[in-house]
Order: C-alpha cells, then structure tokens, then sequence
C-alpha cells in the first residue's frame, strides 16, 4: 500500500508535502476501480495514482460512488481543501486534477475555493455544456488538457475569457489521437505537464 495514496485529506497535514486531488472519470463510478470501455480499454485508476505519487505528491482520492452529484462532491473536496489551508498548507502546494466528470467537479471546486494560488489540471474536463452555469468561473492556475481527437466539445477558451480570479492558465492539445483515451492511463503527455504546472522538482 502506498502511504502517498490516501483516501482524503489528512488531518495533521505536512507543510511541507504537495497534495495532489485527483479526480476521476464517470466510468470509474459506474464500472468500478478498474472498468473498461468498449472504444478506449481499460481505465487503469490505481496506475494513475502511482504514477502521481511516485513524481512527489501526497495523492488524495477515492472511487466515487454511483450517481455522484456534482456540486455536493464539489463542496466535500473544498471542505477537505480548506481544512488543509486551516492548518497552514501554502494554496501553491495543493493541486486538483480532473478528468471528464472529475473536471467537472473540478471546476465547481475552483468556483467555490476563489483561491487565485492553488492549481487546477483539467484533463479533458472543460466542457462546452457546463458554460450554461453563469457562476461557473475558474480561479488560480489552470491547465487544460485534452487530445486533438476528443469527440466532446472542450471550450478552454471560454472558461478562461468568463474567469476574472485565474492566476497562469494555458491549453495543451496533444497529438496522441486518443480521443477520450487520453485520461485512461498515466500518459506522459498530460502527467509530464501536470508535474510541471504544479512546480514539483
């Protein structure tokens, strides 16, 4: 068991670690930790999560449960975000990904944290639909990613014009022609990024 890998945050945090909240895709919800889809295989959960706590970061996660809403899990994460900045965790050393519904979640955190410092990594999780939420603005660092044969409508763009709280932001489009595929293993192309976003050496 990997003692960087825990389910929620913890309660005596180490001021000096860097939390990474990772924030995973609908089907993990509906298929269980290690599901597999008919066009992208298998989505390989607990390898992602290795792999970002073996590149330094205290990896916070859990599978959500079937039928998780998204704005009351946004508000459990921000709770958990919070408590961290209580105890005096720099917002710098906290980072929350999401991929697909996570980035979903992801957003509405940001909305609800209006923290500019933290750092948000969207991992094909900007979705075009969610712009129908007026309040849904972004706050601190962001970077999106997603692959240039994503099927779904991504619009990095216009979150970054409607958000006035966000610090650095920037879109990668990869050229991996995974489509979807991109967040079902720990690819190089967005962790790589990500560890570089987030400062961790």
């Amino acid at each position: 068991m990997n003692t960087s890998i825990l389910q929620q945050a913890p309660d005596e945090p180490d001021l000096s670690s860097r939390y990474l909240f990772y924030l995973h895709g609908l089907i993990v919800e509906e298929a269980g930790i290690r599901p597999r889809s008919e066009e992208h295989g298998y989505y390989e959960y607990q390898l992602i999560l290795e792999e970002l706590a073996g590149r330094g970061f205290v990896v916070i996660s859990e599978a959500r449960p079937q039928g998780t809403r998204i704005k009351p899990y946004a508000e459990k994460i921000a709770a958990q975000i919070n408590g961290l900045l209580a105890h005096g965790v720099a917002p710098a050393n906290i980072t929350v990904a999401g991929a697909s519904k996570g980035g979903i979640i992801t957003a509405y955190i940001s909305t609800m944290l209006q923290n500019k410092e933290i750092h948000f990594v969207f991992l094909a999780g900007l979705f075009e639909k969610c712009l129908q939420d007026p309040d849904l603005k972004l706050y601190g660092h962001v970077l999106s990613i997603h692959d240039r044969a994503e099927k779904l409508s991504m619009t990095p763009s216009l979150y970054f014009q409607r958000s006035q709280g966000l610090g650095e932001f920037k879109e990668i489009v990869v050229g991996l022609d995974l489509g979807h595929g991109l967040i079902y293993q720990p690819y190089r192309e967005w962790v790589e990024p990500l560890v570089e976003w987030t400062g961790v050496k």
